[in-house]
């Protein structure tokens, strides 16, 4: 069974969700890279370089991990030390509904969230989505060029059959 799993996808796709699935299934520590990058603690303000750096290489020095992330270019060594990678392919449409849900249940309490639910966060969400299904060919290739072993979930189903 793998010990090292990464998780890359677009904001909305199901990283968080299938991350927490397979940690619960296989006993393995977690970690969203968002958080990384991102201290929540202090008002959620942008770490430095150094930080990141040294935070990340923690986390792979951990015997088993599985990580979750956009698929930033500077956690690439991520993929490399990866037993799999997993990619999360779905439709614009899809992720672009999934935001719409979750911002939708976060405002009415039925889901938490790390940060409030405002109409100005759900828009730098798409933005990000956007941003993301625009590269997400130049992520496959680099997961193809680095990864020990991938795997491109293409539709729900695959996702869910994961879990």
């Amino acid at each position: 069974m793998y010990q090292k799993i990464y998780i890359i996808g677009p904001v909305g796709s199901g990283k968080t969700t299938l991350a927490k699935k397979l940690a619960h299934e296989l006993n393995i520590k977690s970690y969203e890279l968002d958080k990384v990058v991102w201290d929540d603690e202090h008002g959620n303000i942008k770490r430095t370089s150094e930080e990141i750096n040294f935070l990340f290489l923690k986390i792979l020095k951990e015997p088993s991990w599985i990580i979750e992330d956009v698929g930033r270019e500077c956690f690439i060594e991520g993929i490399k030390q990866a037993d799999i990678v997993y990619y999360i392919n779905l439709s614009a449409p899809t992720i672009y509904k999934r935001l719409i849900t979750r911002y939708i249940k976060q405002k009415i309490g039925l889901e938490p969230y790390n940060y409030k639910p405002t109409m100005k966060g759900l828009i730098e969400l798409f933005g990000w989505a956007k941003k993301d299904l625009r590269t997400r060919k130049k992520k496959i290739s680099e997961i193809k060029k680095y990864a020990k072993k991938y795997e491109i979930l293409n539709k729900k189903t695959e996702i869910v059959r994961m879990t």
